[in-house]
């Protein structure tokens, strides 16, 4: 399992990697944080919100240098602390990378917004706010 954590502006300023962890485990944790950075929601939410192909070809990266791409798959969260965005978390290589990530997050930041619901239990429940970030502030989903 790779941890990845970002600041605002998708610097790394703290990476961590256990052993026998695979190399696509590392670019898939910074791709993971800088999408929860840049939707300023969880990277599953992002996955959720732009579900099929129409949706998501304009938002890869495509070659371009230094272009804004999301990663389409859970295991990235913003860090909200007092409604400011301060970063976000991004883990790779593991099974249950974004429950991973908000264990973390409660830890470190004390307790967090609940996780987004699946896309079938969300729009039972009327809908999820996903993300470290959600319902507080900017941090949350998409508004």
């Amino acid at each position: 399992m790779i941890i990845d954590v970002v600041d605002p502006n998708g610097n790394i300023i703290d990476a961590h990697q256990m052993d026998g962890v695979l190399p696509i485990g590392n670019e898939t944790a910074l791709m993971k944080a800088k999408t929860a950075l840049y939707a300023r929601s969880s990277s599953a939410v992002v996955a959720q919100r732009f579900n099929n192909v129409e949706g998501r070809v304009p938002r890869l990266d495509l070659g371009k240098a230094g272009g804004l791409a999301y990663y389409f798959v859970g295991g990235g969260l913003p860090i909200v602390v007092e409604d400011q965005l301060i970063g976000a978390v991004g883990v790779g290589g593991g099974n249950a990378d974004e429950a991973c990530a908000y264990q973390a997050l409660q830890k470190v930041l004390g307790p967090q917004p609940p996780l987004a619901a699946p896309p079938a239990a969300a729009g039972a429940a009327g809908g999820g706010r996903g993300g470290a970030g959600g319902g507080r502030g900017r941090g949350g989903a998409a508004q």
